[in-house]
């Protein structure tokens, strides 16, 4: 048998039973992976719409009050965190589409440790809020008496506060939450990759990924500066 014929084979081996061939099945993987975003879009959409028009409507400044307790450090690290990442998940792409496995394999290993750490610092994030009670409920706004220069907030504007909270923890969480989606995915792509030809045989999976991946942290690059920046 030819090279050609072996890999005619191949790829016919790769291809499901209703597509002609396996750049019609990318072509359609594609599509719909496109149009799982688009309903992400507007999911998301909807709840930023909502936060903005409660923020604008706000008659005081417990938005930016609540805005002020968020670390922007933290956040900005978080950030960059998740924005390399992005960049070694394109490479991982690459790399599947010119068959490097063992670079594939590193880019995707890359990929999941800056995912993780992203999740980790959020994590000691969410804690140091519930230690100085900013988790919506009874107790919130207890320990704010302990910061700023001693001047009491009007019980109005630590209402408002919380409602800032409600929308912080109910974006972050979600988008957590998906994190947690495409590290389990990912995960189980580089298991694949370090067993088998995964990925550089097709790089279909990975590219399919590599666009759920980059809408996550697309998703924060929105995150960061409406919850963390906006302080006036």
């Amino acid at each position: 048998m030819s090279p050609s014929a072996t890999h005619t084979h191949d790829e016919h081996a790769l291809v499901a039973h209703h597509f002609e061939n396996l750049e019609q099945q990318r072509g359609a993987n594609l599509l719909g992976m496109w149009l799982f975003l688009s309903s992400e879009v507007l999911f998301f959409g909807g709840i930023f719409t909502a936060y903005a028009m409660m923020r604008f409507s706000s008659t005081n400044n417990g938005f930016a009050l609540g805005s002020s307790q968020l670390n922007a450090v933290v956040g900005g690290i978080n950030t960059a965190v998740l924005l390399t990442s992005s960049l070694t998940m394109a490479l991982a792409v690459w790399a599947a589409q010119t068959k490097h496995r063992r670079l594939l394999q590193l880019f995707l290993s890359l990929t999941l440790a800056f995912g993780l750490a992203f999740l980790v610092f959020k994590g000691f994030e969410w804690y140091h809020e519930y230690e100085v009670s900013l988790v919506p409920g009874p107790t919130f706004g207890s320990k704010l008496a302990e910061k700023g220069d001693g001047t009491v907030i009007p019980a109005e504007t630590v209402k408002t506060m919380q409602m800032f909270f409600v929308f912080y923890f109910s974006i972050t969480g979600l988008h957590a939450l998906h994190m947690v989606v495409g590290l389990a995915v990912l995960a189980v792509q580089l298991v694949l990759c370090l067993q088998s030809d995964f990925g550089v045989r097709d790089y279909g999976p990975i590219e399919v990924f590599g666009l759920y991946w980059h809408f996550v942290d697309v998703v924060w690059i929105y995150v960061f500066p409406l919850l963390y920046l906006m302080r006036a």
